[in-house]
């Protein structure tokens, strides 16, 4: 039996995609880091806060890699918050010495004062990396959705999009999976969080041209099903966005 505080899930339909998360019930506010693992290669994606999340994380990170830090020579974060990235320095002492991380132009400027010193590769939108296998990632900027160097991860063997704060909720009730209250939590978080309708509608329009299975928010739960990708889209265009009630 999965225990959700210590132990890493492999996502389902998946066979090297880690949700190496952490639910904070006194919140409500799950944070969800993944993990990619593809052969001898991995990519730590959100890594996630410092503190007793980081020891969580980092345990999680180290079962499902059997120990093997230095698997991850990719890491990525996709916007700015300490919430995603504070843990950056922390991973880097003990990740592969020639990690690199993948972060938009806007971004990066940011990496310095949480005291991230490794090798950046700054991405804009549509650009891609490629696992030695000949796995594809490709990167879609998001601006303003909720940052202005915001921007999302599509895995196109998996068909999984890693949508950072997009499609996230509070979830005082959290499951892994998104049930059927979810849409609604969606709605409370997005609303008052994402500021422009333009900005968001843009960002939809890029996800409609996607052939996605699985949305992996960086809170909340994630939304499995095509038919369920598509209502969550429905539901995220339809916000009234930039109000706080």
């Amino acid at each position: 039996m999965i225990d959700y505080e210590k132990d890493p899930v492999l996502i389902r339909g998946t066979e090297d995609i880690w949700w190496v998360g952490f639910g904070d019930k006194k919140v409500g506010f799950a944070n969800n880091p993944y993990l990619i693992i593809d052969e001898d290669e991995a990519m730590l994606i959100d890594p996630g806060p410092r503190g007793r999340f980081y020891k969580i994380v980092h345990n999680k990170v180290a079962k499902a890699l059997k120990g093997d830090f230095e698997k991850i020579k990719y890491m990525a974060v996709q916007h700015e918050d300490p919430d995603l990235c504070a843990s950056l320095p922390l991973f880097a002492q003990i990740v592969d010495e020639n990690v690199k991380l993948y972060v938009q132009t806007r971004t990066a400027a940011f990496m310095p004062y949480f005291e991230y010193e490794g090798a950046m590769v700054t991405i804009e939108d549509g650009d891609k990396m490629s696992f030695k296998s000949g796995r594809e990632l490709t990167f879609i900027t998001t601006p303003y959705v909720h940052f202005a160097g915001s921007n999302v991860i599509y895995d196109s063997k998996t068909k999984t999009l890693f949508s950072s704060d997009i499609f996230g909720a509070f979830s005082v009730d959290w499951n892994l999976y998104a049930n059927e209250y979810y849409l609604e939590a969606m709605k409370a978080f997005g609303e008052p969080y994402f500021g422009d309708h333009r900005s968001v509608a843009s960002a939809m329009e890029k996800f409609e041209k996607l052939d996605i299975e699985r949305i992996c928010p960086q809170h909340g739960s994630i939304i499995d099903g095509k038919e369920n990708v598509k209502n969550a889209i429905e539901v995220v265009k339809e916000m009234t966005v930039g109000q706080w009630v």
